[in-house]
């Protein structure tokens, strides 16, 4: 079993990610190690419900007084409506403060829970059961949390962290090609801006293991830990995001999953350093082929199309832009772009 320890400095907010074959068969103990009540409230999607949801109450049910709520899947969860309804749904069952949710599902799923779980009676804690290589690599670690608003992605949201994050890399047996393929964006992104060696390792296999999963959290970890409310190195995490999003949210172009998304927004990224001269030019055929390898998108899309819409992102802070560029491999850097220069 691979363990990492997200223990925050002089923070009371430290909590563990486990990474093995078969660890949610362990998971009544587990979650009695870090929740010492008896109610627990899985929020999941129908899809996800379909194939785990009956599985993980079964192991549950010695221990736990089990509730459940179900939303429709896809990024409209990510909505107002869908965290008002799922709060009342809660209450309705008499939730209090203290009891436990646990987020069993993907990227959407976990974003949702966690800011029930920030918000609702100011503060409950949650387990994360990340069930897609997407969330298992972005999401379910680093505690943000949010929901869309119109069509800005995450602007609504909190840092909250996990209680404990288990992932169990056997669910992804069950995960369509594309939405595993799909995962590997953001375990790529990774390898960019902080560890050259994962670059290798996906050159030399052809799926991924617990060893990869890990080198890659790995990389998270570090800036997360560094800077726990995003405001100068754990930036760095957006490479690829920028672009990413506004490809995602650009439905009339193009029909994109969020980590397809920010594989082309990785490749746009990188012509924009080398147009600068930041960047190292192999980088970018490097990166197409390991893309192509992993079945994911490498459509060219030219950076300065999308150049006047960063001004909406969140990373705009007061008129500057943060953005995310990487020297070669494994460097990446903070360049500031003026709004009054776009």
């Amino acid at each position: 079993m691979e363990k990492i320890k997200m223990d925050f400095m002089g923070s009371h907010h430290s909590y563990e990610i486990l990474i093995d074959n078969g660890i949610l068969d362990e998971l009544a103990s587990r979650i009695k190690a870090v929740y010492s009540h008896y109610k627990v409230y899985i929020i999941t999607d129908k899809n996800v419900a379909s194939y785990y949801l009956e599985y993980i109450k079964n192991l549950l049910k010695d221990d736990f007084i089990v509730n459940e709520v179900i939303v429709d899947g896809g990024e409209e969860a990510k909505s107002l409506q869908v965290y008002q309804d799922v709060c009342l749904q809660l209450l309705n069952m008499n939730i209090r403060r203290n009891e436990l949710l646990i987020a069993l599902g993907g990227g959407v799923v976990g974003d949702l829970t966690g800011f029930i779980a920030a918000t609702l009676y100011r503060g409950l804690p949650y387990v994360s059961i990340p069930t897609t290589l997407l969330a298992q690599m972005d999401s379910s670690i680093g505690g943000k949390t949010g929901v869309n608003l119109g069509n800005m992605k995450n602007v609504l949201g909190a840092f909250k962290q996990p209680s404990l994050v288990l992932i169990d890399p056997l669910v992804l047996k069950t995960l369509p090609r594309r939405h595993y393929n799909n995962g590997m964006g953001e375990l790529i992104k990774h390898a960019c801006i902080g560890n050259a060696n994962i670059i290798k390792m996906l050159y030399q296999q052809d799926e991924i293991d617990t060893k990869i999963i890990y080198q890659s959290l790995m990389v998270k970890r570090r800036f997360v830990l560094n800077d726990e409310f995003d405001q100068k190195e754990r930036m760095k995490l957006n490479f690829g995001h920028t672009f990413g999003h506004l490809l995602e949210l650009d439905k009339k172009r193009f029909d994109l999953l969020h980590g397809e998304a920010v594989c082309i927004g990785m490749l746009m990224a990188i012509q924009f350093g080398i147009d600068l001269g930041i960047t190292e030019q192999s980088c970018y055929q490097k990166l197409q082929y390991i893309l192509e390898k992993y079945q994911l998108p490498t459509t060219k899309v030219n950076y300065q199309e999308y150049l006047p819409l960063i001004t909406k992102d969140k990373k705009n802070l007061a008129g500057t832009i943060h953005f995310i560029l990487i020297k070669d491999f494994g460097q990446s850097l903070i360049y500031d772009i003026f709004e009054s220069d776009l």
